[in-house]
């Protein structure tokens, strides 16, 4: 079978507009089949994710109230546990292999819930047991599409522009959710929404077949030495991680930030916005809409820019994050803080624009698996830990004072970042280097 470059469904007009850097570099990658496939179903795939997770909060709420919370925790902590485990399970499988597997699991699994429902049978043991589930899922298919993006886009401006169009399917699906929550409710019940999530990740299982299909050289995930490949499997991710001052800068941050995220942004805004503010849901809502706005056109304006000093921009996505974060705890008026909020929400693409650059760059193709498994295990134990520390910390301060504090984290990590580049404890990061040789 003849086997497609990223190069050979490029048009020449396309790839000097890309080489120029034009403001319109992230929709670049669309015009390479494989690319484009592989895209197409994971923006269903990601707008069903946000369904899912209405669906299961609003469920939980009617069987178990306010302790519906412990569903995102465990799920939180179930990604944690699939990121770790996934590479003992799946290290001689295909990338292709693991997301379609983890798909079709998560398309059975989620089906559970509309069919136990018609019986009857719906408790809040089987909810939970679904949800840990579709959570050691996604901890097998995340690090499987990141690792996927650099044979797909092997030319370093070409996976620049794809890691921001797949990062920003992510954001779009923020904002899409919502509205689709919305027209859907209308027609449909909350359960119902498990069918429609379901489908979304059927269509993602076939374009990753369609992908497998075009003979793109998808490389078969890393395979640790005979006899250790079951720890290796698991920590051989976080040891190259090691050997790489910028990369472990670049997930410590990232796990640290999503502390904040988890217990400052989700759950300690949400407490803000229910004790503390006349808005309530509705100011919540507008803050989210404004954040997830801010995400996408910070995605599109930061995909033209060349991916330089990655280092720089990673710590100051933290100081961006933080500094909107603890400003969103003082209190503003409801349309300066949709500001605030959408300000904030360019550290996103930012940072994890740069972060992408630094692992495909700083390892060869061959443990990218087991680091981009290792980079979904500290992003998820970053969430889980917020989770578990924000009560906690009320137990002692108010809301808003506890929103404030964990922005302070975060800031503390960009100007460590800044500290050690200053005294050049870790690299710039700015050109490629083991995955573009």
């Amino acid at each position: 079978m003849q086997r497609e470059s990223a190069s050979q469904h490029l048009p020449r007009a396309t790839e000097s507009r890309q080489q120029r850097g034009m403001g319109l570099a992230i929709l670049t990658p669309l015009s390479h089949r494989p690319i484009r496939r592989m895209w197409f179903g994971q923006v269903l795939a990601a707008i069903g994710a946000e369904l899912y997770a209405v669906a299961v909060i609003w469920t939980a709420i009617d069987l178990v109230g306010r302790d519906a919370g412990y569903i995102a925790t465990l799920q939180a902590a179930a990604v944690l546990v699939g990121s770790l485990s996934a590479g003992a399970l799946t290290d001689r499988w295909r990338y292709t292999t693991t997301m379609i597997t983890a798909d079709l699991a998560r398309v059975a699994t989620v089906l559970v819930l509309p069919v136990a429902h018609a019986l009857g049978w719906m408790s809040p043991g089987l909810l939970l047991a679904v949800a840990v589930c579709v959570g050691l899922m996604t901890g097998w298919f995340d690090p499987a599409l990141q690792a996927t993006l650099t044979p797909l886009a092997p030319e370093p401006r070409l996976r620049h522009a794809s890691n921001a169009l797949f990062d920003a399917t992510r954001r779009f699906a923020r904002i899409a959710g919502p509205t689709l929550v919305f027209v859907l409710h209308q027609v449909m019940s909350t359960i119902g929404f498990f069918i429609v999530t379901a489908v979304s990740f059927a269509a993602s299982a076939a374009a990753v077949a369609a992908v497998a299909a075009t003979g793109v050289p998808l490389v078969a995930t890393d395979r640790a030495p005979h006899g250790r490949s079951g720890l290796d499997a698991v920590i051989g991710g976080f040891r190259a991680l090691g050997e790489r001052p910028l990369a472990l800068y670049a997930l410590c941050s990232s796990a640290i930030a999503n502390v904040t995220w988890a217990g400052g942004y989700l759950f300690g805004m949400a407490l803000v916005f229910r004790v503390e503010r006349s808005e309530s849901l509705s100011g919540f809502a507008g803050m989210m809409l404004s954040y997830g706005i801010g995400n996408l056109l910070g995605n599109f304006v930061l995909a033209s820019l060349p991916p330089t000093n990655a280092a720089g921009r990673i710590a100051v996505s933290k100081l961006i994050f933080g500094a909107g974060i603890v400003l969103l705890s003082l209190g503003p008026s409801l349309p300066l803080l949709m500001l605030i909020a959408a300000f904030t929400a360019v550290n996103g693409p930012l940072g994890d624009l740069a972060v992408l650059q630094v692992l495909q760059s700083s390892f060869p193709a061959a443990v990218l698996g087991r680091v981009f498994r290792a980079q979904t295990c500290m992003v998820w134990g970053g969430m889980l830990a917020g989770y578990l520390l924000a009560p906690s910390l009320l137990l002692w301060v108010r809301p808003s004072t506890m929103v404030g504090l964990l922005g302070g984290t975060s800031i503390v990590v960009g100007l460590v970042g800044l500290a050690l580049r200053h005294w050049r404890w870790i690299p710039a990061g700015t050109s490629p280097t083991v995955a573009d040789a």
